[in-house]
């Protein structure tokens, strides 16, 4: 018995501290909670989001979802969405200039992407990534006035989710167990559920643009959390996160359940995208009425506590929730050391009182039975006519009206059916013969308007069945005059409404019906019809039917919407009348009456083409509430179709209003924006300026974007903790549809090293980049380098170096090859070709991890070198330093170099071409013709096989998929070729050897230095030729992505589904995906306002660095700048002079201009500028740095040539004398006497 009291005496305590730490550390082993990162060996996997992360972000029953938010004026968003039953219900709470203004929605549970809870909508475009978020509606403040407010814009991840419980250490469940630890099973039960349980927390921002009533349109960039809890999970709680403006935030919750236990848990999101699980030190300090800080402590104890100091209250508010409970919420303004944000402490309690469940207007759609399908007339009563695929959009939803009469009168009709049309034209073969010419969707607009003629033709000529009178006769209801309108399988819906374009007929007598059907029939290939289709993907030859309905005459006809289409306004209704004919209010042919009724403050303003308005005040009222039964009742706002005689209501068609939810400009603006972390971002345009120069489509922001980002991110990681994040870009950021090199995340992360030796600045841009601000804002966000940092990276580059360069460089060379062989033929099924792309796309990541990890080998062997040259590790460079450094790499007396042999080429090609006696034939012949020409030489054939062989994939913008290659495109190739046949030949440049360069140097080494430098020219030699191998194999491997995603559009085009075979660049792979399941009219009409709003983004000028975001300038030269003795400084990359005219060319187009003997100054250079450089005298760029292409092609021809030269192509114009002289670093505008 003793020794039974002792086992029980222990086994408690045994178990609190023995047995719960030693079981929740196996099960954290063994169940490990999904983390949404991947080590850089395997950044493959996290590309683009899988399919179960789709799932997890797909919209679910019985769930809550909050979005809330802070801006840079303590302005603030809080967006609560709980789905119950089927049923959204959308509380927001908007603080805008010290106003709370607040509202609640309600909405049936539809797509499991899409949330529309009246004006609100939340759309899930990237799990994850990115959600657009869209109000346009009204909302009370805080005394009950009502204003209609739009809120528009893009909410984008700016860390990983996280399983909220997924780091939570076993202390967060100490109460769970503490009291009754012997009660193991079950404990541990409620601990695994936290654990495990899908509640995830992410941090974002929502940039968005407000507006309220009339007032001025103000961007915001909301920064705070989303989180997202199953029902399940939900209890009775108190919340605090908030988002500080030096980028670190903090989400904590404290869940209280059975018997007042508590799970106490908290998450830090640090600036440096690590994340920590901390406490709350005091849970009174969440109390808003008192001062004390509120203190978070690290559960690792390696960190200082977090200490934040209350401010003012900003804001209070309450709802009650649909499962029972009181969400209590109080805002107020935090401060951490010299940052701010807003604190947002959120308790959920029960309610006192059972709130009832909500019962929404409802009317699902129907699906006839088999039987069914087979009628061929019927009456609108008829259930069966309530299927959009037999009876059409317009005959589908008049059915749908009658079924839902209410203060409102539908006229009674008939359908005559799809079945019946699709026996006509099987019976009449000439017409199906004729129809299915249209199943060929690669035509001409002339083929599809000569066949939909002839099918017109044959379909009026054509004789109706005696059985098909005899049928539309026994159910056609007795009238004097009927109309007989077309209805279109796909027509009235909420993407596409085709509205005016098929035919309707009125004030027809009985013994018309037959003639106007075949009217109404043939008016389904009319040419503007098949267009409208073909424009926006759709079937061309869908199936027809007919309504015939008793006509309503002597009323007054008209068009209401339930929402002002054009402000896009929920709160407003629109009526167009007048004394007629509806149908002319639809053609244009008549001005109407025009109507708004407000419907919050039930104000009417009328606007009358007469002496009266055409409908008395109390029809008005009656169209109003009828409208606003219909718009209930459907769940959407109405286009509705009605006459109105004296007090009855005639509603003769009612559909959704297509494109109410259409993006806004300035979301269609923003849409490939990327998130900011905090609002002094370090970016730059250098080095990626002239890689990536121009703006991005849509599927290169999509896709390309993120590959590079996460190669980057791969360069960034792998000596800090080897983790990269599946949601989050680091590396790169984009700005209106440009990219831009994130400093502050790839290179400030060390930044003592950097501060301390300022040699990276001039490798990235051949310029001072950073700032002192930059460098303390580096201290705060991402502490000091850890210790062991360098020598890890000492340790990965060396072992690049010396072991495994070799291994990459025919590493891209295989990708190279395999990617060439994935390129998908003409005999692929689309499927089959979206199968080759995801294998492409692993390719096309290997490839750029394989240039990028060269390239890091040559800057490395450029900084060693910087280093012995300056004699020190760290220090400024003085102009002599900059000097050597450019005589150093001017003379690489490696040939291997690819981007050099392009001119090389060329010259060999222009020599070829004279020795065959070609020159002149060439030079007079035109475009294509003039390489066909070559043909007929020996030498010359030869070596354009040779070039096109090794070079012919690359050309302008070639790491872009929209691009066209020198093979494709050979304007450039012809007339560079021709330039070069124009001048003279000219001699190849004297290359020195190592000791000749380093005895010619102004900072002369010696002894061990000297030894060091010598070897580490010829390694930085070496680096160079890998790297611009590499990316020789690289843009060889984007072309052949390229040619599959050409292939991806060429495929669709053939199917009818893409418009323009070219479209497909401005779609994501997802989307083209979701656009070969769905033939969704709605996607192709976004990727066609991409198109639109492409020419907006042409042309921008960005500064060098921003320190914030980064925005156009516009650039504006003073008139003394045109004056001689004009002097710019830039960075010497080859030394010489040259004294010429000047060719200002800002685009690849103008440099065709270019005269042998000129001195080419432009922005930036690439691949594609190669051909000029063997007829210049020197050149100058606004864009590059040492390891620029123009850099490197300049120094193999020996050309004198400057970099970051600002606003070079502003200040000089084409024609000026100028002077360039790279020994000192100038380039200056001579008097023209001094030529």
């Amino acid at each position: 018995m003793l020794i039974l009291l002792f086992l029980l005496f222990i086994s408690a305590p045994l178990c609190k501290y023995v047995l719960y730490p030693l079981i929740f550390a196996c099960l954290k082993w063994k169940r490990p909670v999904r983390k949404f990162t991947a080590p850089t060996s395997r950044i493959r996997d996290i590309l683009n989001p899988g399919d179960d992360e789709w799932k997890m972000e797909h919209i679910k029953d019985e769930e809550i979802i909050t979005i809330s938010g802070s801006g840079e004026d303590d302005s603030f968003i809080y967006i609560q969405i709980i789905t119950k039953n089927g049923i959204h219900t959308a509380h927001i709470r908007i603080l805008e200039q010290k106003i709370l203004y607040s509202g609640s929605y309600d909405a049936y549970f539809i797509d499991n992407r899409t949330i529309t809870c009246g004006p609100l909508l939340l759309e899930l475009r990237n799990p994850f990534r990115k959600w657009r978020i869209n109000f346009r509606g009204y909302l009370n403040d805080n005394i009950g006035n009502s204003h209609f407010i739009t809120l528009s814009g893009w909410w984008r991840c700016v860390t990983n989710a996280r399983f909220f419980y997924s780091n939570s250490p076993l202390k967060a469940f100490s109460e769970v167990y503490s009291e009754n630890p012997i009660s193991l099973i079950e404990n541990l039960k409620t601990i695994e559920k936290y654990r495990m349980g899908n509640v995830f927390n992410q941090m974002g921002e929502y940039h968005a643009e407000i507006r309220i009533g009339n007032g001025e349109t103000i961007e915001h960039r909301y920064r705070g959390l989303r989180h997202r809890n199953p029902l399940e999970m939900e209890t009775t709680s108190t919340q605090f996160h908030t988002y500080l403006s030096d980028g670190n935030s903090i989400s904590h919750r404290v869940n209280f359940i059975e018997d007042n236990k508590r799970v106490s848990h908290g998450i830090i999101f640090r600036a440096d995208h690590s994340v920590r699980p901390i406490t709350l030190h005091n849970s009174h300090s969440l109390e808003s009425d008192n001062m004390i800080p509120i203190q978070f402590n690290f559960a690792s104890g390696k960190f200082l506590p977090l200490q934040m100091r209350k401010g003012p209250k900003l804001s209070h508010f309450t709802f009650v929730r649909e499962d029972n409970k009181i969400v209590d919420v109080t805002a107020f303004k935090v401060n951490y050391t010299l940052f701010t944000g807003v604190g947002f402490v959120v308790r959920v309690r029960e309610a006192v009182h059972q709130i009832p469940p909500k019962n929404l207007h409802s009317f699902p759609e129907y699906h006839a039975s088999e039987s069914e399908k087979l009628r061929k007339v019927l009456p609108f009563c008829h259930r069966a006519c309530q299927d959009k695929l037999l009876t059409g959009g317009k005959g589908a939803n008049l059915a749908r009206l009658q079924a839902v009469t209410n203060d409102f009168h539908v006229p009674p009709g008939i359908v005559v059916t799809t079945a019946a049309f699709n026996e006509h034209v099987q019976v009449n073969r000439d017409i199906y013969e004729a129809i299915k010419l249209l199943d060929q969707c690669d035509r001409s607009a002339d083929y599809y308007e000569q066949v939909g003629k002839q099918i017109e033709e044959l379909l009026i000529e054509s004789e109706i069945s005696e059985n098909l009178q005899n049928e539309i006769r026994e159910w056609l209801p007795f009238s004097e005059y009927y109309a007989v309108r077309s209805s279109a399988v796909g027509e009235d819906g909420a993407d596409l409404s085709s509205a005016g374009q098929l035919e309707s007929y009125l004030d027809v007598f009985s013994n018309e019906i037959v003639e106007k059907l075949k009217l109404c029939w043939a008016s389904n290939f009319r040419r503007e019809v098949l267009n409208y289709r073909k424009n926006y993907g759709q079937q061309l030859n869908p199936p027809m039917a007919v309504v015939i309905q008793e006509m309503n005459r002597n009323g007054v006809s008209g068009v209401m919407f339930t929402a002002n289409p054009v402000k896009l306004d929920r709160g407003e209704i629109v009526i167009n009348a007048l004394a007629g004919s509806g149908e002319q209010i639809v053609s244009g042919s008549t001005t109407p009456d025009e109507i708004h009724v407000n419907r919050i403050t039930n104000s009417t303003v009328i606007n009358k083409t007469g002496s009266e308005c055409c409908l008395a005040e109390y029809q008005i009222e009656k169209l109003t509430k009828v409208g606003e039964y219909l718009e209930k009742v459907f769940g959407k706002p109405q286009d509705i179709e009605f006459v109105v005689r004296n007090t009855q209501v005639n509603v003769v068609q009612s559909r959704d209003i297509t494109g109410l939810d259409k993006e806004s400009p300035f979301e269609m603006y923003t849409e490939y924006n990327s998130a900011s972390v905090t609002d002094k971002e370090v970016l730059t345009n250098a080095n990626v300026g002239e890689v990536l120069p121009v703006p991005l489509n849509a599927m290169e922001a999509h896709n390309l974007t993120g590959m590079f980002d996460k190669v980057i991110s791969c360069m960034t990681m792998q000596e800090i903790n080897d983790v990269v994040p599946a949601h989050t870009t680091i590396g790169f950021s984009v700005a209106h549809r440009k990219i831009f090199f994130n400093l502050g995340e790839v290179v400030l992360r060390i930044w003592e090293m950097v501060q301390k030796d300022r040699i990276t600045d001039i490798v990235i841009a051949g310029e001072t980049l950073f700032t002192e601000e930059m460098f303390h804002q580096a201290a705060h966000q991402y502490g000091r380098v850890p210790s062991f940092f360098p020598l890890k990276r000492m340790y990965h580059m060396i072992k690049l170096i010396y072991f495994t360069s070799n291994s990459v460089k025919e590493k891209i060379a295989e990708i190279d090859k395999e990617a060439k062989s994935l390129v998908p033929t003409d005999d692929m099924p689309v499927e089959k070709v979206f199968k080759r792309y995801e294998e492409l796309e692993k390719l096309w990541c290997d490839a750029i991890r394989c240039h990028t990890d060269l390239s890091m080998f040559s800057s490395f062997t450029y900084v060693l070198c910087g280093m012995l040259i300056r004699g020190s590790d760290s220090g400024q460079l003085s102009n002599d330093n900059i000097s050597d450094f450019a005589n150093v790499f001017s003379n690489n007396s490696r040939g291997d170099v690819v981007s050099a042999d392009v001119p090389n080429s060329l010259k060999k090609l222009a020599k070829t071409i004279r020795e065959d006696g070609l020159d002149e034939r060439f030079c007079s012949a035109e475009g294509n013709e003039s390489l066909k020409i070559l043909e007929d030489g020996r030498k010359s054939s030869e070596e354009l096989r040779r070039f096109f062989d090794l070079h012919g994939h690359r050309g302008p913008k070639e790491l872009y998929l929209d691009a066209a290659t020198w093979e494709e495109d050979t304007d450039l190739l012809v007339h560079t070729i021709k330039s070069m046949l124009s001048c003279p030949e000219t001699s190849d440049k004297t290359i020195e050897n190592e000791d000749d360069i380093i005895d010619n140097l102004k900072c002369k080494p010696t002894g061990l230095r000297r030894r060091f430098l010598k070897y580490f020219i010829g390694q930085t030699h070496r680096g160079v030729s890998f790297r611009e191998n590499a990316k020789n194999h690289l843009v060889s491997t984007t072309n052949s992505v390229r040619k599959t995603c050409r292939m991806v559009g060429k495929k669709l085009y053939q199917k009818g589904y893409l418009p323009d075979p070219n479209l497909w660049m401005h779609f994501s792979m997802d989307e083209l995906k979701e656009l070969n399941e769905t033939r969704s009219a709605k996607l192709i009409s976004r990727a066609v306002r991409r198109k639109q709003i492409s020419s907006k983004f042409e042309g921008l000028q960005f500064p060098m660095v921003a320190h914030g975001y980064m925005n156009p300038i516009k650039i504006e030269i003073a008139e003394s700048d045109a004056s001689v003795g004009l002097v710019l400084r830039g960075t010497t990359v080859c030394e010489g002079k040259a004294r010429a005219r000047a060719r200002v060319a800002k685009s690849l187009e103008e440099a065709k201009e270019t005269q042998p003997g000129e001195v080419l100054i432009t922005k930036y250079t690439d691949i594609c500028w190669s051909p000029f450089f063997p007829i210049i005298s020197g050149i100058v760029t606004e864009i590059g740095g040492l390891l620029s292409h123009g850099a490197v092609v300049a120094r193999e021809y020996g050309l004198p040539s400057l970099i970051a030269v600002t606003n070079a192509t502003h200040h000089f114009k084409t024609g000026d004398l100028v002077e360039l002289d790279s020994i000192i670093g100038t380039i200056s505008r001579l008097d023209e006497n001094q030529e």
